[in-house]
């Protein structure tokens, strides 16, 4: 059984940075991610209504990522990242099954301070 898992975040074409984050924190990939100081602003607290802690998803296929629900699919729908790429982190949580995941920020979100 794993103790950590890897997420991969791309800063431009071909260039990754890796994050490693310990299991058995329940808590999701936003909370994660805002914690580390990368551009997510959560103003809706995660609850999947303001889509301001979206990414794009590169490697979904690769990976055992559960589907969008109906409440992120709905938010979802209205972004101009909407390309079957983009999630919500906010509705990601942090188990195996993300294990190995790469994601990018949408171009229209500044990705890094």
């Amino acid at each position: 059984m794993l103790e950590s898992i890897k997420i991969y975040i791309e800063k431009e074409p071909g260039i990754e940075t890796e994050m490693e984050i310990p299991l058995g924190v329940s808590m999701s990939l936003m909370e994660v991610l805002k914690g580390e100081g990368y551009p997510i602003e959560a103003t809706c607290g995660g609850m999947a209504l303001c889509a301001t802690c979206r990414v794009e998803v590169l490697n979904a296929k690769d990976t055992c990522i559960l589907e969008p629900q109906d409440e992120e699919m709905a938010m979802l729908e209205t972004l101009p990242c909407y390309n079957g790429l983009c999630r919500l982190t906010c509705q990601i949580k942090i188990s195996e099954d993300i294990n190995g995941l790469r994601i990018r920020f949408p171009q229209e979100v500044p990705a890094w301070m």
